[in-house]
């Protein structure tokens, strides 16, 4: 099977009563069941998606199914051509759902709907997408992968379980997320950075721009003192590599973060993070897209925000094999709390 460890080292956890501290981010792990992979996130969230059966190919068509912790389900129903208006689900020959793709070839079912499709799969052999053309979708571990998301979330043995059911009347609370308070940056031009304090890092950092890759330093105002630059270092078919720096007082250095996927395998505590297809957003958001592979359908997702002394894991989703899914699974998330520039 065709993984990506090298792009992303995630941490088991067990789902916390009380808050997970803030300053100590621990992601979950992404569980493989045969064509379908979940994960239960620190919030207590849950989601699947389904997988090729085949090594390394996409899915003509998928399906993406998320339970919150208040136990409300949706799935995500997409097209991978891109063509058509509208798809039906069939389980075993019978149409289950019908939904509109609006945008993106995709659309959602919530609410009974959802429930109902979540159900059939559970206890389906044989799975498709009509947009009309039929496009088979593997349940070869979907129901294992919905009995995980009654484990994970307590619900097995109770009436509110999707696969696990019981006689019991669901009881829990789901875990609180951690607050994080960021900055929010202050408007105005970002101060122009010495072009050999940028160099200096560059060499520091071992950061050579190969031959047709870009070379650039971009920077932004993160707090009434404080710059960030991204500086390039380095670039392959489809993964675009920076330096994230730290203007301060007239030094630069690498910036400090609470918790980063490692790239590539490089896992080096106190050094300089490593992010990938990185953007900027004046609404205070940095974030980081690693590709697993050029067709973007695995890889880790970050999205970090600035404390005052250092960069903050706000949110981040993974998908570990490279086999056509959806989308990436969250496995980290926060409740950011803006706080004036300082």
């Amino acid at each position: 099977m065709i993984r990506i460890a090298a792009f992303s080292v995630l941490i088991g956890f067990a789902m916390p009563v009380t808050a997970v501290d803030p300053a100590t981010p621990v992601p979950s792990k992404l569980k493989l069941f045969r064509d379908w992979i979940v994960t239960c996130d620190n919030g207590g969230g849950c989601e699947a998606a389904s997988l090729s059966s085949e090594d390394g190919t996409l899915q003509d068509a998928g399906l993406f199914i998320q339970r919150a912790a208040d136990g409300t389900v949706a799935v995500k129903v997409a097209d991978m051509t891109g063509k058509a208006q509208s798809a039906s689900v069939r389980i075993d020959g019978r149409a289950v759902a019908t939904v509109p793709l609006p945008q993106q070839a995709e659309g959602w079912l919530r609410g009974a709907p959802a429930t109902a499709l979540v159900a059939a799969m559970s206890h389906g052999r044989r799975a498709a997408i009509l947009t009309p053309d039929a496009k088979p979708v593997s349940l070869a571990g979907a129901s294992a992968a919905f009995r995980y998301m009654d484990e994970r979330q307590k619900r097995a043995g109770t009436t509110s379980a999707l696969v696990a059911k019981g006689a019991a009347r669901y009881r829990g609370r789901p875990p609180v997320l951690p607050v994080v308070r960021i900055v929010t940056p202050p408007p105005g031009a970002a101060p122009s950075i010495p072009n050999g304090a940028i160099a200096d890092m560059r060499r520091r950092l071992d950061c050579r721009n190969s031959l047709g890759s870009p070379v650039s330093a971009e920077s932004y105002r993160l707090d009434r003192r404080s710059t960030l630059v991204l500086m390039s270092c380095g670039a392959g078919a489809y993964n675009y590599l920076v330096k994230p720096l730290i203007w301060r007082d007239g030094r630069l250095a690498p910036a400090r973060f609470d918790f980063a996927f490692p790239f590539a395998g490089e896992a080096r505590p106190g050094g300089a993070v490593t992010l990938v297809n990185s953007e900027w957003s004046p609404t205070g958001r940095l974030s980081s897209w690693g590709k697993g592979r050029g067709l973007g359908d695995c890889g880790d997702r970050q999205s970090f925000g600035w404390d005052g002394t250092r960069f903050r894991l706000l949110e981040a989703a993974s998908m570990t094999e490279c086999r056509g899914a959806i989308d990436t699974l969250h496995v980290w998330r926060t409740r950011p709390v803006g706080m004036a520039a300082r």
